[in-house]
């Protein structure tokens, strides 16, 4: 299992194809595997990187306290360990806030910078909604019982009504490395204290952001400030798209990557 020692602790991570390097970083309780389906498509132009984010996956989860700026730091650890240079970087979600927090601190480390699904700030609904999934899982939900209760408002109600859909709504009981309470709920934490609304100004490189219509949990307007504050940035709007854009419509998602990061 391919993991190194990092800002203290050890992470995981893979490496696919061949070029120049991308990092992909995976949102709120998810890890590597979040990337399965766009790995393919991305590592035929692409050295991809993906890891798991401190307190996910395979990747050491301290009990302290995390915060998005200490997820950047990780970043530029792994960067450094494995002796690469400089990198695209590719955020969804909670990633997307690591990944901004990445590009004010270390903008000599990026080339390109793709933020999906992702926001400056936390927006209410979205802080109300993960307060209640916190004292849910907190009053002794099942890691089942949470996936069923967040799963819903990951996606488009269309996505949601299509029987196709089903295998990718369901709970993989055959999991052998559940995330722990108290690290999904110190990323939480986290991202509800990220606020960078004030310094997205001084983010200089080009910048793709990719918003799902009708997300529930990072909205247009989240995107549309990313967009109108970040100097060199181009904002894609997928048309009936909820959260989980590169699930709703992969082909989209990556063409929109392929064609930014070659241009």
């Amino acid at each position: 299992m391919p993991v190194i020692q990092c800002n203290d602790i050890a992470i995981y991570y893979e490496t696919h194809g061949k070029g120049e390097p991308l990092v992909l970083i995976s949102g709120l309780g998810g890890d590597s595997t979040f990337w399965e389906s766009s790995i393919k498509t991305l590592a035929t132009r692409f050295q991809i990187i993906v890891y798991d984010v401190r307190g996910s996956g395979y990747t050491d989860a301290r009990e302290a306290s995390y915060s998005i700026d200490l997820f950047a730091n990780d970043l530029l650890a792994l960067l450094d360990a494995l002796h690469i240079e400089r990198v695209n970087l590719l955020g969804f979600s909670m990633g997307g806030n690591i990944a901004l927090a990445f590009a004010l601190k270390y903008p000599e480390r990026l080339s390109k910078l793709i933020i999906a699904a992702s926001f400056a700030t936390m927006n209410l609904q979205a802080r109300l909604f993960l307060d209640a999934v916190l004292s849910v899982y907190e009053s002794g939900a099942t890691s089942k019982q949470m996936f069923d209760l967040i799963c819903p408002w990951l996606v488009s109600g269309s996505f949601l009504s299509n029987p196709a859909n089903i295998g990718l709504l369901q709970y993989d009981e055959g999991s052998t490395n559940p995330q722990p309470l108290y690290a999904w709920k110190n990323q939480y934490l986290a991202q509800q204290e990220f606020d960078i609304v004030s310094k997205l100004s001084e983010i200089k490189i080009p910048t793709l952001i990719i918003a799902g219509e009708q997300d529930r949990l990072s909205h247009i307007d989240d995107s549309k400030i990313l967009a109108d504050k970040i100097e060199n940035a181009i904002l894609k709007i997928v048309t009936g798209s909820g959260h989980l854009i590169n699930y709703e419509y992969p082909d989209l998602f990556h063409q929109s990557i392929l064609e930014f990061l070659s241009a």
